[in-house]
């Protein structure tokens, strides 16, 4: 005995040691996923933030590159292009990147170009400075100064005194002979609107932000996989959990099994002794008094015989014979029994329309049905309400309910009335219950209680049912 005790107490000791971490870790595990969440969309809102400066600057770099290319290394100089506004069609046609183009004096449009019919240039998506603009996803805007003066509000330069430079006899409007109009005016007065050239032209950053683009959805669903995988682990471990409380519960179980068969056996054999003595006494004695106490306890032996036998039957491995009946025969017949035992009880059996099908054991079923109804009966209420019986079908089961009414039990109730001398009979031994369900599960099926509808209690009983192909 010590040294069992001493192991049970290693062994708790070894298994508290070992919980504590796993109790922190799940602690922890929602600490854990928020901070990474957070986190994860921090680093996606950055990335986002950073995918609109960086297609300003291609922008500005491609609109660089296509103005040096057209302008200053093509057949026209920014002079010639002055005088001969005309020719910018000509000049961008050979680059089909460029959607439109623009020359511009101040606010007005001195030359145009577009391949798209209607395409309108709106001021407002003008950079006021040289610069580059993105329209859209498909287009960007380069606009770039070029004359002589300082560029003022607008595009506009500011008046100045000096000559101006460049060749020639100027834009188109300086040399119409025409009355002079508002430019006109302006030149004469020494504020010259100043020149410049635009190019709508079409978008190629994406192979630039798409890194950007990718690591702003990458960041959440690596945290959607992190936490699908906590999920997972947190499942799994609380399913390994679960077996091996099952697992020690069963060897716990093993265990009072066997001890209690042990007791049973020794119990037994001075069982039969007492009873003997006791009933040869009956004969010999005359006094009322001393014959009371003497079938006292010939009765007590019959109660312990009776426990010692439930505990038999408790430790025994079940022998069950499954065969194909009909489970609506056996239960007619059951409550047949149990009404002519009981004739007080109330009865309501909703039996299906023809045979019934199941695979078990028939004894091993009337005992189990026998225990529900003795169960039920001994839970009704002073009022004597009704014990329903119902046969109920499902795709692959065949069910047998025992539904009485009485108050909601708890759900760590319902399942602690299943263990062994758990019982609130008072001359019950918690035995009962047991080893139904030890049978319902050797035959392949269930047995469990439950809160039904309408302050009911249901103890359902399952057994496979026969395939009717």
């Amino acid at each position: 005995m010590i040294n069992t005790n001493t192991n049970s107490h290693k062994q708790k000791t070894e298994q508290n040691t070992g919980a504590a971490p796993q109790k922190l870790m799940l602690a922890f595990t929602p600490v854990l996923i928020i901070a990474s969440g957070i986190l994860a969309f921090i680093l996606s809102g950055w990335n986002a933030s950073r995918i609109a400066p960086l297609r300003q600057w291609a922008a500005e770099r491609d609109g660089k590159e296509l103005y040096t290319e057209i302008i200053h290394e093509g057949p026209m100089s920014p002079g010639q292009l002055l005088q001969q506004p005309e020719e910018l069609a000509d000049l961008v046609a050979s680059f089909p990147q460029v959607t439109a183009a623009f020359m511009m004096q101040g606010s007005e449009i001195v030359a145009s170009y577009s391949r798209l019919p209607g395409f309108e240039l709106q001021t407002a998506q003008l950079p006021s400075e040289t610069g580059a603009t993105v329209l859209n996803e498909r287009f960007l805007l380069y606009r770039r100064f070029f004359g002589p003066g300082a560029t003022g509000e607008n595009g506009r330069r500011r008046s100045h005194d000096g000559n101006g430079g460049g060749s020639g006899k100027g834009p188109r409007w300086m040399r119409s002979d025409s009355e002079p109009n508002d430019q006109t005016a302006a030149s004469i007065a020494g504020q010259m609107p100043r020149m410049s050239i635009i190019f709508v032209f079409q978008n190629s950053d994406r192979q630039l932000i798409m890194p950007l683009v990718y690591q702003t959805w990458l960041w959440p669903a690596v945290w959607l996989a992190l936490t699908l995988l906590w999920a997972l682990v947190l499942l799994s471990h609380r399913r390994t959990a679960s077996l091996l409380a099952q697992i020690q519960k069963e060897s716990h179980l093993a265990t009072i099994g066997q001890m209690s068969a042990r007791l049973a056996h020794e119990i037994r054999n001075p069982l039969g002794a007492i009873r003997g003595m006791a009933q040869i006494l009956q004969k010999k004695l005359n006094d009322e008094n001393q014959l009371a106490m003497v079938r006292t306890i010939e009765q007590e032996t019959f109660r312990l015989d009776s426990l010692t036998g439930g505990i038999l039957d408790f430790s025994r491995p079940p022998v069950i014979n499954p065969a194909r009946i009909d489970i609506s025969s056996v239960v007619s017949d059951t409550l047949k029994l149990f009404q002519q035992q009981n004739p007080e009880v109330k009865l309501n059996f909703r039996a299906l329309e023809g045979p019934v099908l199941g695979v078990g054991d028939e004894n091993a079923i009337r005992q189990i049905f026998l225990n529900l109804l003795k169960n039920a009966a001994d839970a009704a209420d002073a009022e004597k309400l009704p014990i329903s019986v119902e046969i109920a079908l499902s795709e692959q089961n065949v069910s047998i309910r025992v539904i009485n009414v009485g108050e909601p039990i708890s759900e760590k109730r319902l399942e602690e009335i299943f263990e062994p001398f758990v019982s609130s009979k008072a001359h019950g031994y918690g035995l009962g219950l047991p080893i139904s369900r030890k049978l319902a599960n050797s035959m392949g099926g269930s047995l469990r209680l439950f809160n039904g509808e309408n302050h009911s209690i249901v103890a359902e009983f399952r057994l496979p049912q026969v395939n009717k192909a």
